[in-house]
């Protein structure tokens, strides 16, 4: 009899594998749908693909999953995220494997761009195993606009466990990984060009900082405070330091030292390297960059490449700097941290940085150098008078705030040095005047101020002394010190010295006045006998009555016309053509014949006499060029000295133009030629003036340029013409371009404004060839002829008028 109930449990049978793969199948959906949802708040890559491996793939009953991304540098597939026996921690894989396109399963269905499935592995001959054998795979190329980004692979122990709907749904997680990854990967893209602009703006405004120290008024301990600071905001630099090469002392110096395991210690006073063998000698001496790690320290150090100075760090960075032949050293960042290592982009950063810091140190020191010269004697080394005069300035100052505080002045000059110049020569007299700035230096306390105010004359000062004693003990030493010969240059001089004192009791007294009164004793002191020392007496003093006969001999040497100008020739450096002419004023004085502008031309300025003198000069060098335009036809240029305070005066312009119209000379051909001081005491004023002759075609010429203070201050502010080397810095100049910055430098700063170069103080032919190296435009000196009265000078200028071979 058959069986009724087959057929009614067969068909419960159907429907509870159909309610099973309806739930199975509504699961998957549900994890489609949350995976979804999940999506819109994962935000990197690696969220994304931990998701998709541990909440997706795992949720589908897969006993494992592996995300391959593709390596476009290396162009394989490399395992980034795992679920199952591969995964170790969230972000990294068990045995990473790393695969080329078409090697194994995975590598195939990369290449093909298609899903791959295999039911049984172990007949499979492309099949790589990983840890473990499995039965069946499964592998879904990820895909985004035609770009592979990399493959999802599943692995099960079973065979044939993958059906249909598990391609369909892991596809479908596939596509949505694809989308979320190339969305993920743009806002990496965005936020690392976000990132590296701002970067390059950091970079741009540090570099540019760095530039701007140039015009700031900071000593070098500060300018390297500010390069740490700024390079701080590039790169980990809580210990840094500079190294710099001492050639005097031949020893590694630390004039910046900030290391973090020792903040107690002052950033000014760094380790010595007497040695010169550790690693920032290393870099300098090199001129190579150095980036090592701790353990490459120590193994370079093994070797004997180095020294190591003090703890080892953790990684270690430094490059060099090299600022011309004056200063070499080494930029240096350290850390101790093991969290922080330094990179070869740090090492490329720090020396794209060590050159503009080269660049900008190069052109601190030739500014010092300009400073030092601008205030210092270029034959003795001492201090000249603007510096004498600023010092004592400032202990005026000082000593309206403190009383009693004692203050003096000593003024001497060597007696009868003329004797001593005419009978051995200049070369000896030289030699004097240092032996003799030697001896004074040696006498005196560091914080007292030695000075060579010009010729033989000298002056010392005294600042914070307890009584009188103290000044006059110190004249008895050099008195005393001078009763032995002096060797200077191989010949046996025995001299003596006049010394006035003048001690600052009334602080109502200017600087210049105080140096007067002890340049008053010193006449005193001569008329002593010499070879003796004299205080101030004012009874004494013959200044008033000296001054009162210079003034009315000025006086009558303006009616007179005892005034005479005399012409330089001012010569084309590349062609030895005489291209005008500076004019000098002479003074034929009745009784003492010709008298340098230097004995009354500073009396002139402080009585108020310059301006008329400034007027004579003008008139008498125009009136002159119309005399050899009428008898030869030629007009040259000639430039004409004028004093500030008649530079700054309300009539100065009218003055130059009147003359101009009456004498109906060419503007083009005059030439106006003023001091820094002269510009920077009143520069409003001045600035105007410049700007209106130049409206009106008169050429202006920066006359001693950088002996002044501030110079490079105000240069770029100011529509000048021409700039005028002094010729401190010509003199003794030789050799190439390297051996002679302020020159090059000077030059290279008026091209740079488009000013042209006239160098003053030429006086042998290795100047010239210097001049000639460096570009400069113009020159003049004694090489090609002193200042020649009217007549021979136009005779000169008409003999030069053809370029000179050779030169």
């Amino acid at each position: 009899m058959p069986n009724q109930s087959q057929p009614s449990v067969n068909t419960e049978h159907n429907i509870e594998q159909e309610i099973a793969t309806l739930r199975e199948r509504n699961s998957l959906l549900n994890i489609l749908s949350e995976f979804a949802i999940a999506l819109l708040r994962l935000r990197t890559r690696e969220e994304v693909l931990w998701y998709t491996a541990n909440e997706v793939v795992g949720q589908m009953g897969f006993d494992d999953c592996v995300i391959y991304l593709w390596d476009v540098q290396t162009q394989t597939l490399i395992q980034q995220s795992a679920f199952g026996h591969k995964i170790s921690e969230q972000g990294s894989v068990n045995n990473a494997l790393t695969l080329r396109l078409g090697e194994g399963i995975v590598g195939r269905a990369a290449q093909a761009r298609e899903t791959i499935v295999i039911n049984d592995l172990s007949v499979e001959p492309s099949y790589v195993m990983d840890m473990q054998q499995a039965g069946s795979e499964l592998a879904i190329p990820i895909i985004h606009s035609d770009q592979l980004i990399g493959v999802i692979d599943s692995e099960n122990l079973a065979k044939n466990f993958y059906t249909a709907e598990h391609i369909k749904i892991l596809t479908a997680v596939t596509s949505m990984v694809a989308a979320k990854l190339a969305q993920a990967n743009l806002i990496h893209q965005l936020e690392s060009s976000i990132s590296e602009l701002e970067y390059a703006k950091k970079l741009q405004s540090v570099l540019f900082n760095i530039a701007a120290l140039t015009y700031e008024d900071e000593n070098f301990f500060k300018v390297y405070e500010k390069i740490h600071h700024l390079i701080a905001e590039l790169l980990y630099a809580k210990s840094f330091f500079v190294a710099v090469y001492n050639e005097e002392t031949r020893r590694i110096e630390f004039p910046y030292f900030i290391d973090e395991r020792h903040p107690d210690l002052a950033a000014d006073i760094g380790p010595v390297d007497i040695e010169m063998r550790g690693m920032s000698a290393w870099v300098i001496f090199n001129n190579t960059s150095l980036l090592l790690s701790r353990a490459e320290v120590l193994e370079r150090a093994s070797r004997g490449d180095f020294e190591i100075l003090g703890t080892v760090a953790e990684s270690w960075l430094g490059v060099p700097i090299h600022a011309g032949d004056d200063l070499k050293g080494a930029l240096v960042v350290q850390t101790y941290s093991p969290l922080v290592s330094y990179l070869e982009k740090d090492r490329e950063l720090l020396s794209y940085v060590s050159r503009h810091v080269s660049n900008l140190l190069k052109r601190k020191v030739t500014e010092k150098k300009l400073q030092h010269l601008a205030l210092h004697d270029p034959l003795t080394g001492l201090a000249n008078r603007s510096l004498f005069l600023d010092r004592v300035s400032h202990a005026l100052k000082k000593q309206e705030r403190q009383e009693n505080r004692l203050c003096a002045v000593l003024y001497m000059d060597v007696d009868l040095f003329k004797t001593v110049n005419d009978r051995y020569g200049h070369a000896v007299g030289d030699a004097l005047l240092n032996k003799f700035a030697t001896l004074l230096t040696q006498q005196t306390r560091q914080l007292d101020t030695v000075a060579r105010l010009g010729g033989d004359e000298f002056a010392l000062f005294l600042e914070d002394i307890e009584h009188q004693a103290t000044a006059i003990q110190l004249a008895e030493r050099i008195i005393q010190a001078l009763q032995q010969p002096i060797n200077a240059n191989e010949a046996l001089i025995t001299c003596s010295t006049s010394i006035g004192i003048a001690f600052i009791h009334d602080t109502s007294m200017s600087a210049t006045e105080v140096i007067r009164r002890a340049d008053t004793a010193m006449y005193q002191a001569k008329a002593a006998g010499r070879g003796n020392f004299q205080l101030y007496d004012p009874q004494l003093d013959r200044a008033n009555v000296r001054d009162l006969v210079l003034g009315e001999e000025i006086r009558t040497a303006l009616a007179e016309r005892q005034f005479e100008l005399h012409y330089q020739p001012v010569i084309d450096v590349a062609t030895g053509v005489a291209v005008g002419f500076e004019a000098l004023i002479r003074w034929q004085h009745p009784e003492r014949s010709w008298i340098a502008p230097n004995e009354f031309i500073d009396y002139a300025e402080k009585h108020r006499l310059i301006e008329k003198i400034d007027r004579y000069v003008l008139r008498q060098a125009l009136q002159q060029m119309c005399i050899w335009r009428a008898n030869t036809g030629t007009a040259p240029k000639v430039s004409v000295n004028i004093s500030g305070r008649h530079f700054a005066s309300p009539e100065f312009i009218n003055t130059v133009l009147s003359l101009l119209e009456e004498f109906e000379i060419p503007p083009n051909t005059l030439g106006i030629e003023i001091t820094e001081r002269a510009v920077i005491d009143k520069f409003a004023i001045a600035q105007n003036n410049i700007q209106i002759l130049q409206k009106h075609h008169i050429r202006v010429l920066l006359d001693d340029f950088g002996t002044g203070y501030s110079s490079l201050n105000y240069l770029h502010q100011l529509t000048l013409d021409v700039l005028k080397i002094d010729r401190t810095f010509v003199k003794g100049s030789r050799g190439n371009q390297q051996e002679n910055p302020i020159i090059n430098s000077i030059v290279a700063l008026a091209a740079a404004m488009n000013l042209t170069v006239v160098a003053e103080g030429v006086e042998t032919e290795e100047e010239l060839k210097v001049l000639q190296a460096a570009g400069c435009d113009l020159c003049q000196g004694y090489y090609f002829s002193k200042a020649l009265p009217a007549e021979q000078a136009i005779q000169y200028f008409l003999e030069h008028q053809t370029a000179i071979v050779g030169i």
